[in-house]
């Protein structure tokens, strides 16, 4: 036994000068590709990532949903788009490269975070807002309370805002110990590429950069603390909504068969009512999964390209 346990302390111990090896590695592999740029907001750094044409028709902020790597694959659907616009990805705290916090991650918070970061990185409004998942949520708010900061919202297949009661926005646990454990001993810097499925046709260094991004981010305390109260913050996105004169295109691909009696009253009940609270709103129908962008990336570009060229 004794002999056993000596051989697991010198495995775990490898695993744990390897990963701290590797995180070196990786942290100058992003900052050589250009996905490396942390800029201070006080206590702590968040990483804000350029991309596009700087001297094009405009600015487009990407607000990622609780996933990382958003700054690898969207980039399949927006690489025509990048030549007449700059991208700017912002990690939030614990996010794709951000530094990690352990305070609260209210959606207020949340968007004085990235309103900050830009501030910072000297990226001046008024800007386009293009939010996944999530990051609907934070867009929703965002536009709703600082409308005259945003030129359109352009919202893929986001989360819908809605009322909630006090019991479905009880916050949910927020541990991640073994998510911890699992990458300070170098299981995830194995096990991810493996298991993980390259869905959007990655190159190999894509690939890379969007795996040291998920391993960063996954067993952070700040996305823990996020994922406990998505609903608290979607309750209070919807209340904060407000009717606003800015063109507003959400393009739904989870309920976006009509002719699927689930998907019909989906809309009816919770998108209608969320996009007709915030006004002056179209809706791009495109049937499929989550992550269109990934699964039908021209489609979802043509789109997005339509209702950018009707802003001019």
């Amino acid at each position: 036994m004794l002999t056993l346990l000596v051989i697991v302390v010198v495995i775990l111990g490898g695993l744990f000068v390897f990963h701290k090896i590797k995180l070196g590695i990786d942290m100058k592999y992003l900052a050589e590709e250009g996905y490396y740029n942390p800029v201070s907001i006080g206590d702590y750094s968040v990483n804000v990532i350029k991309v596009g044409n700087e001297n094009g028709k405009g600015k487009i902020v990407v607000l990622s949903g609780m996933g990382a790597g958003l700054s690898v694959d969207l980039r399949k659907m927006t690489n025509s788009l990048e030549q007449d616009y700059q991208f700017i990805y912002i990690g939030r705290a614990g996010w794709d490269a951000s530094d990690d916090v352990k305070d609260e991650r209210s959606v207020e918070v949340i968007v004085e975070e990235y309103r900050k970061a830009l501030k910072v990185a000297g990226i001046e409004s008024p800007f386009i807002l293009m939010a996944h998942s999530m990051g609907g949520t934070y867009g929703s708010f965002w536009v709703s309370k600082y409308p005259e900061e945003v030129t359109a919202f352009i919202n893929i297949d986001g989360t819908y805002v809605e009322p909630l009661t006090e019991e479905e926005m009880t916050e949910g646990p927020s541990g991640n110990t073994l998510y911890k454990l699992a990458v300070n001993f170098g299981i995830g810097d194995i096990l991810l590429p493996v298991l993980m499925p390259n869905d959007a046709n990655l190159s190999k260094e894509e690939w890379r950069t969007y795996c040291i991004l998920q391993l960063l981010s996954i067993s952070s305390d700040a996305v823990a603390k996020e994922g406990a109260v998505i609903n608290k913050n979607r309750n209070a996105a919807w209340n904060a909504l407000k009717e606003t004169d800015v063109p507003k295109l959400y393009i739904s691909s989870r309920d976006g068969d009509l002719s699927d009696p689930e998907c019909k009253e989906a809309n009816e009940k919770e998108l209608i009512p969320y996009l007709e609270k915030m006004g002056n709103y179209e809706i791009a129908y495109l049937p499929g999964n989550h992550f269109i962008y990934k699964t039908e990336p021209e489609e979802c570009e043509k789109i997005i390209e339509n209702f950018l060229n009707c802003l001019e």
